[in-house]
Parts: C-alpha cells; structure tokens; sequence
C-alpha cells in the first residue's frame, strides 16, 4: 500500500496526521458482468494478451467517459470507457490470459449491472457507513500487516527531513517548507491532504475535496454494486475526509503508544445496502418473505455451537451469490434448474473454475437446503433443490508434485531462518522464523502450529515433545522434538518465550471477527512464503510440508502407521488404524529416523 506516513513531530502534527490517513485507506472497485456472447482474451501480433470488450448498447451513453477499476495480475487497474472497454491483461501465456480475463470479465459484468439500476439518494447513515468501510480495511490493514509500520515510518522521516532541509537552506515559513516537501515527494494525495488543510489558492474546497476523494467515493459505490445520485458522491467524499483524518489519528497513536483503542470504528454506523423494495410472494400459505440471505443467516445461527466458524463464514460467498442471483425472491421458490443456472453463472459471468463451484458453492448451497427440510431447519421445503447437481469438469492435468522439491525446502527454511525480528510484533515475527521449520519436521498442518502455545512444548519422561491441542480432526496429539529443530535453537526461542500462544496474540482478537488470529496468521504466512520464494503452480506454500514430510518418510522406511500418527492423519482402511497413537518412546525412534533436510548455502 502505498503511503504517505503518519505525525511524529510537532509543527507536522495536524498536516502529517492527515496526510497519513489521507494515502493509508485503500479502495477496492468491484466491476464486473458482460453481455457479449462467449468473449475472450485478444491477442496481438506481439503475443500479448488484452480484454476487449464492447460495451452492451444500451449503456454506452451513461458508460462513456467513466473510469472502472478491473482486478488484473492481483492489481487494480484503472482504463476509462470508451464504446469499448480495451486493457493490457499483462501476459503473452494464454492459460493465465484465460485466468486473468474471466476474472476481470466477471468485475466488469456487475459494473455493467450497477449502471442499470436508477440512481439511489444515501441517507446520512448510510453516507456514513459507507466511508466507514474504507476506515475499516484500513484499520484491518493496520492490524495484520507488521511491515506496515515501518513504511509509515520511513515516510515520516523523508517527509520530515525534505520539511527540515527547506527551513534549513533559506526557507522562513514552516507552511510553505510542508508545501514543497509534499511537492518533492511527487504524489498527488500529498499535495491534496495539503491543500484540504491550507487551502490551494486556485481550486475551491470542493474541487479539492473531489480531486482528492472524488473518485475514492464512486469506487466505493461500485464496490457495492450500486448507482447513487451525485450528490450522494459528494458527501461520501467529504466523509472520507473525516475518515482519513480519523484513520491518521488513530495510526498515529498506535505508533507512539500500546493504546490500540478504537471509538472511532466502534461508533461507526454498519454499512446495510439501501433496500429495493421487492414485489414477490412466498410459496402458498407463507405470507412473510424470506430470501436466501434470511435462510443462511437463520442457519448460521443454529450451526453457532456445532460448526467451526471457518465454516460459516466460507459457505457466506456461495449463498450471497445465488441470492443475488436470485434476486432476493423467496428461497422456497428455488428450482433445481434455477440452480442448475446459477452454477453455470458462475462459471460463464464469475469465471469461477467448475471444480471450485462443485467442491465449494453446489456443497455450502446444498448443505443449507438440505438442512431446511429437516425439522431443525423448519421444514419449510419437501426436497432439496440443489441435490445431485454438478457441472462437468474436465480431466485434470496435474503437472507436478505436491511435496516440495529440495530447492523449494532449501529456500524456505533459510528465509525462515533469516525472517528479521519485530520488538512491535513479536509472536508474528516468531510465526515467520520458526512456523516453516516446524511443519518441515512435524508435517502439521499449519493452523495446528498456529495454535500453539509455550505450555505446548515440553518434556514428558525425559523427551521433548510438541503437543499439538487444536487439530483439524478435534483429536490432540503429541510428537517428539526432532533434533533438528533443538540444534535449530526451537528450544532457545521457547525458553525466552512469554506465556501464552507462541505465535499470535500481539494484538487483541478483534471484536466480532469471523476468522481466529490462528487462521489469519496462517494465511499471512502463506503469503509471506509466496513473497519469499517462487513456487511452481499447483504447489501449497502450507500444506506442501505434510505432503513432504509423508514423503521423506515413506522413504525413510518410517511405517505409514507412525508417520500418520505424527502428522495426524487417519484415512485407513483397517478399522484397527482408528485404535494406533503410538507411544512416545516408539515415536521418538522413528522421529529420529526421519532425515534432516540439506540446506544449500546461499
């Protein structure tokens, strides 16, 4: 994210502060839906990849001239409607053209259906909440990533040091050394949080004000696959002035102080889209409408104590997507053949691969249906609807291994090895040093490494064991220290470790948080393996430990039993592989067995 810092000095304290929440927020533009007939990637003379695509008749008058955001190669880019919408999908490979275009395609499809709609007038409230979405990634932001900080840091600095340089070298007046250090740091958001404080001397406040957070604010409503009048734009961007404002405060105090407090974001308004009254009637004999969103959140309620909240919260995309589809009508009036339609949707308008809508939308849909025909569920239905659809997939190409090549081991144990210590952050930077290495001799999936805490390794009758208290299967176990991880210096880190979990815990939990700190932690890590080594496609920067460690172990003639036993597994088809754990003693022997792992100098 690119920023513009945050106020660690005094005579910058208001402009700097500003200036930081200004740049900090970041707004994401969901555009999507074509209504062209199988379009698909252009390629040029040169190999290179491009969409290119028509805008639908009826549009092209509202639509030209607008500038839409499309999601490519993981970033936002930004092309201006023409009678076309024509942009560089960055690739001359055309399975990544195909991936890159049906993404980007299925963003565009939904702007195409926010311009359709009538333009909304927001409430205040609603004004409100919207602007506050921004406050809230960034504050999410904040919160998950520890480099974060740091670039807020370095910014200050080089601000403060252009500042310093100006009133050193002639310059008398303090506002004017800002101006010009803003105008050395050649980005615009520097000289618009400026001019919001001081004044331009040519724009007026509102031409400031739309310069600066103008298209911010419209990126926001086309987020939320809405069409709102212009006046509702601009006082969404006006609220987002407040909202920098309040994003640098709070930024600011964090940095400065171990006070992670947030009124702000407490009193904030919770974004509710504005409600289109619609004209449907339920099934016979049912007066009240309840759409597909009103049956899912009725079930997440009943599933609160009896599935994991990961759970919940991954079957939400599914079933948000079919009620948009559905339109919001009665989830009662849903056919197999609506659902049939809907998955095809996904995969011609979503570009989302058949697999993935199989595996995980048919299942989430069909799970929820299913139990609405129980008596738990109501019994409002008869059938389930979404029973025994599947779309056709393609024979799958695997085209390589799923455990890690020695190179790719090499690589992430010495970027562990060499992951830089964080006084601010202490157990995410421990995640980044030692989670890789225990999953490299344990084979554990990472949450379960996630989940540990210093209670957790120990030494039980003269061996050092790992326990693992949290694991996929809700079966604890315990493995033994392989030796490789005490020459590592695990035992050193554990010694000097505080009570508590090892590896997350360095800020509070966030109230109302769908994901645990174990399951962010985990992707975070993922990323960061991502960022520090170049894997193959089809290889888990995770996961890819447990299919190594399986493995090396099979090759180091350790029996399937032992090594499901340390790993966790338990897919036998002996009924007796459900009665095996293992004793530590016989553990210990095949732990030892297990070979270490060559590490190439580099």
């Amino acid at each position: 994210m690119p920023l513009l810092g945050t106020t660690l000095f005094p005579q910058q304290d208001k402009e700097l502060r500003f200036c930081k929440g200004l740049s900090a927020i970041r707004f994401h533009t969901a555009v999507s839906h074509m209504a062209l007939a199988m379009p698909r990637p252009f390629a040029t003379k040169s190999g290179s990849y491009y969409l290119n695509v028509r805008v639908p008749n009826e549009l092209r008058e509202v639509a030209r001239g607008r500038a839409v955001t499309l999601p490519i190669a993981g970033e936002s880019v930004t092309v201006t409607v023409s009678d076309k919408v024509y942009v560089s999908l960055r690739t001359k490979s055309a399975r990544e053209a195909k991936e890159r275009f049906q993404t980007a395609l299925g963003r565009l499809a939904a702007y195409w259906d926010s311009l359709r709609i009538a333009p909304l007038a927001l409430k205040p409230d609603e004004v409100k909440a919207l602007a506050g979405e921004s406050y809230r990634d960034a504050v999410t932001q904040l919160e998950s990533d520890y480099d974060f900080n740091d670039r807020i840091e370095a910014f200050v600095q080089e601000y403060d040091e252009a500042t310093q340089w100006h009133l050193d070298h002639g310059v008398d007046d303090p506002k004017l050394a800002e101006r010009m250090a803003s105008i050395e740091m050649q980005y615009p958001l520097a000289l618009h949080a400026y001019a919001l404080r001081h004044g331009d001397g040519v724009l007026s406040r509102e031409e400031i004000v739309e310069a600066a957070f103008g298209e911010d604010a419209r990126q926001l409503v086309a987020e939320k696959q809405m069409q709102v009048d212009e006046t509702s734009i601009r006082r969404v961007a006006k609220e987002l002035v407040n909202i920098a404002e309040a994003f640098g405060d709070l930024a600011m105090r964090r940095l400065a102080s171990a006070d992670h407090s947030d009124e702000i974001g407490k009193n904030l308004p919770a974004w509710k889209a504005p409600v289109t009254p619609v004209q449907a009637s339920g099934p016979k004999g049912d007066r009240e409408l309840e759409s597909i969103a009103d049956l899912y959140k009725r079930w997440c309620a009943y599933q609160t104590d009896k599935k994991a909240a990961s759970t919940l919260r991954r079957y939400g995309p599914s079933l948000e997507s079919l009620d948009r589809f559905w339109k919001g009508k009665d989830w009662r009036l849903v056919s197999g053949d609506d659902i049939f339609a809907w998955a095809n949707h996904r995969r011609d308008v979503d570009g989302i691969a058949p697999r993935t809508i199989n595996r995980n939308d048919l299942v989430a849909v069909s799970s929820i249906f299913a139990w609405a025909t129980t008596r738990q569920g109501g019994r409002k239905r008869d059938e389930n609807p979404a029973r025994g659809i599947k779309l056709d997939v393609d024979r799958k190409t695997t085209t390589r291994e799923k455990h890690f090549e020695d190179h790719e081991v090499s690589a992430i144990l010495i970027a562990a090895r060499n992951a830089r210590p964080s006084r601010r952050y202490p157990r995410a930077s421990a995640s980044r040093r030692w989670a890789p290495w225990i999953c490299a001799y344990t084979g554990a999936r990472i949450q379960e490494v996630c989940w540990l805490s210093r209670h957790d390794i120990r030494q039980e009758a003269g061996i050092w064991v790992i326990h693992f208290p949290t694991t996929k299967t809700n079966v604890a176990r315990k493995v033994p220290l392989h030796p490789a991880l005490v020459d590592e210096g695990l035992l050193s880190f554990w010694e000097r470790a505080p009570a508590g979990f090892l590896f997350v815990g360095d800020v509070p939990q966030k109230e109302g948080a769908t994901r645990s700190q174990q399951e962010q932690r985990a992707s975070e890590l993922a990323e960061w393996v991502q960022e520090q080594v170049t894997l193959e496609d089809g290889v888990s920067p995770n996961h890819g430990w447990r299919h190594t460690f399986v493995t090396r172990a099979e090759e180091a003639n350790i029996s399937k039993r032992f090594s499901n036993a340390i790993t966790g597994h338990n897919h036998g088809k002996d009924v007796s592989d459900g009665y095996f754990r293992g004793r530590m003693s016989a553990l210990k022997v095949r732990m030892d067995r297990y070979p270490r792992y060559v590490i190439s100098k580099s």
